[in-house]
């Protein structure tokens, strides 16, 4: 084992140890308590584990709210009041800095829904954790590199050169998949998340990181930091899928669940598509960034469906190589995993009729 996935072993031994000590906190899972009050005939709560925005130039907030399509459908009050309609109270968010930590959250039963991105989500699955996608995002999200000051100016010259990322991440396996591609060889890697990636970039301790192309685009404006490379375009299908995840005690106790997330989910989904610039300046104003560069980075593809074909299929290569790679734990079947759109219907016709 190398250097680098040595690390990254140590990392998942500690993030079970989190784990560990958030399954002794949060024993008694909102799932049985969700039931019980829909016995009594009231709202099934339920909440959301998922990493918070927030502006840096304002004093933190007490309330935490997620970002993109989701925050956007809380702030409406639109997400909420679609899910109260069918049975469902949004109880607020549990927000973690890292998606890895929200999947654990998930499996201990702090939460019954996680909002994360496709390789938390897969690999917590792989490691056997219960729970059903429920809602995927087209492919959409990217993935930058971001140099030092003085350093590589390409995705070539990185060889032999020390990159920053989060190991287990989106970012960790399409750059895997790019070094791959482009028989990069020689990168010593370091664990980083962003806020101790940036200061390690200005003092040239770090030679370059992968981060999202908002945080990219606004490091490159208000440091100067260069953008050197862009992973889908060594390969177009390295775009990231946005997941969400349900308990499978809690949708095997609400199973019109799935179906009532994704139409209260909807409801930011039409409003973005009638008006792109009330949402990005809600965005903007919930985390600091300029409307410009959330216009440029954030591309705002949308499907029809709940859970996309082209979703799956990336999905599946994706495990395919981290089983190949020793990352993920065990194969499982991707299709059985989601929630298909007309077992949603089904289900939730099931339960209005009983």
């Amino acid at each position: 084992m190398s250097d680098s996935r040595r690390v990254f072993a140590v990392g998942a031994i500690g993030a079970l140890a989190i784990g560990a000590a958030l399954f002794v906190v949060g024993r008694g899972s909102a799932s049985k308590t969700g039931t019980a009050h829909a016995a009594q005939g009231r709202l099934v709560g339920f909440r959301i584990a998922a990493p918070p925005v927030n502006n840096p130039d304002r004093p933190p907030s007490d309330i935490q709210q997620p970002g993109g399509v989701l925050g956007y459908a809380i702030h409406l009050g639109t997400f909420q009041q679609e899910l109260a309609r069918a049975g469902f109270e949004y109880l607020g968010l549990r927000g973690f800095p890292r998606t890895a930590a929200c999947m654990l959250a998930l499996a201990t039963g702090q939460v019954e829904v996680a909002s994360t991105g496709d390789s938390p989500a897969l690999l917590s699955r792989a490691r056997g954790d219960k729970h059903r996608a429920i809602y995927l995002t087209p492919p959409e999200s990217e993935t930058w590199v971001v140099a030092r000051k003085g350093g590589p100016t390409s995705l070539r010259e990185l060889a032999g050169k020390k990159v920053g990322t989060l190991f287990g991440s989106t970012f960790d396996y399409y750059f895997q998949v790019v070094v791959a591609k482009l028989g990069i060889a020689g990168i010593e890697y370091a664990q980083l998340q962003g806020p101790a990636a940036l200061p390690a970039l200005q003092k040239g301790a770090l030679d370059a990181y992968l981060t999202p192309a908002t945080t990219a685009a606004l490091w490159q404006r208000k440091y100067g930091l260069p953008v050197i490379g862009r992973l889908s375009e060594v390969d177009p299908k390295l775009k990231g899928i946005g997941i969400t995840t349900a308990r499978e005690d809690f949708i095997n106790a609400n199973p019109g669940f799935p179906a009532a997330y994704y139409r209260a989910l909807k409801t930011a989904i039409d409003a973005i598509q009638k008006d792109k610039e009330a949402y990005f300046a809600w965005q903007s104003d919930a985390t600091g960034v300029p409307i410009d560069i959330l216009r440029a980075s954030e591309p705002l593809k949308f499907a029809e469906t709940p859970i996309p074909e082209e979703s799956v299929a990336a999905l599946r290569e994706m495990l395919e190589f981290r089983l190949k790679t020793n990352v993920a734990n065990s194969w499982f079947d991707v299709r059985e995993w989601v929630v298909e759109p007309e077992q949603n219907r089904r289900e939730a016709r099931s339960e209005h009729q009983r």
